[in-house]
């Protein structure tokens, strides 16, 4: 009678353990699946937006390069400092984001875990959800595309603001991103041969043009336009020649005697080949240096460049009125 008691009870025993066992089990894997809820399902939009930057960059090294190599040129004052701040503003944007996602998540994951798993599924919200996903991703990609060519200009300029660094220990006086009427000139220098409006235009190289044509970095200027290896242009010369005349308007008007101002069309990084006498320099940022100080002749005595100077570092300080 005992023996058979004893089997009872360890029978009972052990259902009772594999009965604890599987719900042990199946508590953590109602865990697992509540996690992947809570972690999962919110981080499906930010998985788009990094998709979508993966496939721009992707597209981007595989079609165009810079023409210029950032770290090559010379060093502006503070250039290390900006990296730093840069770093340091990426890291704050970061800890905002994960800050959002890590009280959020969980609020999230049970929203939409509560929604999906009911009798009717709300198509009405997930298409929205959806629509509006795809547009973020869209917007993504354009301000992607927008912020490239921000990048190309900014690099352009500073390749440009790094050469006439030179410029200063010869006489010159130099001024950069001068704001004009719903416009600004690039970069101003002043000296005793005259002013110099400087355009500066950033153009990125295709690598498809170096592996159709053998040669993505060259410039011709022919018949009064700018000939790319696959395209041509015509604007930034008119560019210039407008924007220079603005300057010899704005800095007569303001020294009460006639300024002349010589424009100049920059492209850094690019070999420029003159087939046709243009109307004014067009060159690469190399070869500032080497051709400013043999345009136009003496104009300018010192107390010219001392009041031509005054009138344009006080609207690099305030603007346009």
């Amino acid at each position: 009678m005992l023996l058979a008691e004893d089997f009872w009870l360890s029978w009972i025993d052990s259902n009772d353990l594999q009965d604890g066992i599987m719900t042990v089990i199946q508590g953590l894997l109602e865990g697992i699946i509540d996690g992947v809820w809570i972690l999962v399902l919110p981080l499906l939009g930010m998985g788009g937006i990094v998709a979508t930057l993966w496939l721009w960059l992707k597209r981007r090294d595989q079609t165009v390069k810079l023409p210029i190599d950032r770290d090559a040129l010379l060093r502006l004052p503070g250039y290390g400092l900006q990296q730093q701040i840069s770093d340091r503003q990426m890291d704050v944007i970061g800890y905002l984001l994960l800050a959002v996602l890590i009280t959020t998540a969980p609020f999230a994951g049970v929203g939409a875990k509560a929604l999906l798993t009911r009798e009717t599924p709300p198509y009405f919200i997930l298409l929205a959800i959806l629509l509006c996903l795809l547009s973020c991703c869209l917007r993504a990609w354009k301000n992607l595309q927008q912020l490239n060519r921000y990048r190309l200009g900014y690099v352009a300029e500073l390749a440009t603001a790094a050469e006439l660094l030179r410029l200063q220990g010869m006489g010159y006086q130099v001024f950069h991103d001068i704001q004009a009427e719903g416009f600004n000139i690039d970069h101003l220098v002043v000296g005793a041969n005259g002013v110099f409006a400087i355009e500066t235009k950033g153009r990125h190289k295709w690598l498809r043009d170096a592996r159709q044509r053998g040669k993505n970095h060259e410039i011709v200027f022919r018949d009064e336009r700018l000939q790319f290896p696959s395209w041509y242009e015509t604007e930034p010369l008119i560019q210039a020649e407008r924007q220079a005349c603005w300057v010899h308007q704005w800095l007569s008007k303001a020294v009460g005697a006639a300024i002349p101002v010589t424009p100049v069309l920059v492209f850094p990084g690019w070999y420029i080949k003159l087939q046709s006498r243009p109307p004014f320099p067009v060159i690469n940022h190399k070869q500032l240096v080497s051709t400013l100080p043999r345009l136009g002749v003496l104009l300018f005595s010192q107390e010219q460049i001392n009041a031509l100077s005054y009138q344009i570092a006080q609207r690099c300080v305030q603007g346009s009125p």
